[in-house]
């Protein structure tokens, strides 16, 4: 039995790397579930809704700051990875382009700290200085994840989760020192300074790869790849823009609703929740992406949605039951007692996050055939019917309300994404898709 196992694991690419990546997974688990605990600890619920509008923030910055271009550098990478003279103007032009990027938002980050502070924490708390770490530590970040781009685009997954896993590693130490020492202003500086300590475990793994730098040269920019990234460039950064500033709206509007308190337990969800997707959207990075970048017929696009709905799906389905089963030692696990007021959001969110990953793997052929308007119409409708039906039933239920609204915007967005795909996916049709 183990032996059979072992040969249909082995002759599954996608199960292959789900095990070894099981590894890594665990790891950034096993650090989120203590630095969870430390931070209910020391900070309670309105610390963790704090920190929850700061990530979100956070998620916006990292995302201008590189042009929102990962995506396009992992197709392109994938896609001319055995056309040296093509991908090093691929690389050259992304990296400079994302280079000036990162400089400006890290200027306007540290020159700006006092507005961005009253901006995300109003004028009773000060925490300037947060921002202006940020600032100094962006292009370290902006650097690594342009890098990490480029090691996906190669299809060595092992590199980045090994990457991943020592970086949590080394987040998890930082972490609790800094909250242990400063209290809230050390998980701040923690939350803007990780994302850029990775790139020296990136530059170790590279040492050995350094023939890998013989692609960048000045003379191979180019207006035409410039132009190739841009619809990249305007699809991620809507979605950094938009999603973190609805997650901020939301997040205050139960706080006007229920209270601090409240909205630290609907952040402390949301955390539990980044964990146990962190399975399968490692996946749809790794893998997924480069292979519908790579796919260009029907009949290949079909094969990889259906083989993701065959094995990773159903994995996924039995955890999210096993979560739901577990939820109050799991709450007493990783937060505390205080937080058991929380159990309610647990089935309506367990719900929401297995309909968004059911509709993700399929959304993730917008960015792979660079489908600009349709990623951008889906986005715009999807995102309103978070915001409205957030609120919706947050007036009604409180922040139970929010795992409400979760569950039902994202089985509107299956249907949505299922209805685009319909042909490709049901139909006899094998001809090219682009």
């Amino acid at each position: 039995m183990i032996k059979h196992l072992r040969q249909f694991i082995g002759g599954n690419v996608l199960l292959k790397i789900t095990s070894f990546n099981a590894i890594a997974i665990g790891v950034r688990i096993v650090a989120g579930l203590i630095s969870s605990k430390v931070i209910a600890f020391y900070l309670g619920a309105p610390g963790m809704a704090l920190l929850g509008d700061l990530r979100n923030f956070m998620t916006s910055v990292q995302g201008v700051s590189t042009l929102g271009i990962y995506n396009g550098v992992v197709k392109y990478t994938s896609q001319y990875k055995r056309k040296p003279q093509l991908l090093g103007k691929v690389l050259t032009t992304s990296f400079l382009l994302g280079g000036i990027a990162t400089i400006l938002t890290a200027l306007v980050l540290f020159f700006g700290a006092s507005y961005w502070n009253t901006f995300l924490f109003g004028t009773d708390n000060n925490f300037t200085f947060i921002f202006e770490i940020l600032g100094l530590a962006l292009p370290f970040y902006g650097l690594n994840a342009l890098l990490v781009a480029v090691i996906n685009g190669f299809g060595k997954f092992k590199w980045i989760i090994l990457i991943n896993a020592t970086t949590n590693i080394l987040g998890l130490i930082i972490t609790v020192f800094l909250i242990y020492t400063r209290n809230i202003e050390g998980a701040f500086i923690a939350v803007v300074t990780i994302p850029s300590v990775a790139l020296l475990i990136t530059a170790i793994a590279l040492l050995k790869k350094r023939h890998f730098l013989r692609f960048f040269k000045f003379a191979n920019f180019e207006i035409a790849f410039a132009k190739k990234l841009a619809s990249y460039t305007g699809m991620a950064l809507f979605s950094a823009m938009s999603t973190p500033l609805i997650f901020i709206a939301i997040r205050q509007h139960i706080i006007n609703v229920d209270g601090l308190t409240h909205a630290g337990y609907w952040d402390a969800m949301l955390r539990l929740s980044d964990y146990y997707l962190m399975f399968v959207t490692t996946i749809l990075t790794l893998y997924i992406l480069p292979k519908l970048a790579e796919t260009h017929t029907v009949k290949g696009f079909r094969r990889e949605i259906f083989n993701f709905y065959k094995t990773i799906l159903p994995l996924f389905g039995l955890g999210c039951i096993l979560v739901f089963l577990l939820k109050k030692p799991l709450i007493n696990l990783v937060f505390t007692e205080d937080f058991l007021a929380m159990s309610p959001i647990f089935a309506w969110q367990l719900g929401g996050d297995f309909l968004r990953v059911a509709s993700m793997v399929l959304a993730y052929q917008f960015l792979a055939k660079n489908m600009f308007w349709t990623f951008i119409g889906t986005q715009v409708f999807s995102l309103a019917v978070i915001y409205f039906s957030f609120v919706f039933f947050i007036e009604r239920y409180g922040f139970v309300g929010a795992g409400m609204g979760h569950l039902f915007s994202y089985f509107i967005y299956l249907v949505v994404v299922l209805i685009l795909f319909r042909k490709a996916l049901f139909s006899n049709r094998t001809e090219e898709l682009i």
